[in-house]
């Protein structure tokens, strides 16, 4: 007898969809004590780049999610950018990462996947605290 096995996403994948909504929200967050009114604003972008880890069971759906909330959040980044959801614009791209940088699919590829995707949160985050 043979267990079925559910292939869930790989963590690299879930890891890339979390920095994804959090990095944004420091800068954020720190805005807020120097005026940034609109925080609410940031938590509900935040929530909606998140979905995607609601479908860690399913890859398909977590693939067609990824390619939605990214379609939605590509335009928003630049409609919302005086509000400063312009900081979601480089989630965009680690949501394009995440959806390729599965090891068991392609091992190398998702090595360098993975690592882009921390590279924009590295930069992202040098770039604001260097001010």
């Amino acid at each position: 007898m043979q267990a079925d096995v559910r292939e869930g996403v790989h963590p690299w994948q879930f890891g890339l969809v979390l920095l994804a909504a959090m990095t944004p929200l420091v800068p954020l967050i720190s805005w807020s004590g120097q005026g940034y009114t609109i925080l609410s604003l940031a938590f509900v972008t935040a929530g909606v780049t998140a979905v995607p880890l609601l479908l860690h069971a399913r890859p398909s759906g977590f693939g067609w999610c990824i390619a939605c909330v990214s379609a939605l959040l590509l335009p928003w980044s630049f409609v919302g950018a005086m509000a400063g959801m312009f900081l979601f614009f480089p989630s965009v791209l680690q949501l394009w990462l995440a959806a390729g940088a599965d090891p068991r699919r392609r091992p190398a590829a998702a090595k360098a996947m993975a690592g882009a995707g921390l590279l924009v949160s590295v930069a992202v985050l040098a770039c604001f605290f260097s001010e």
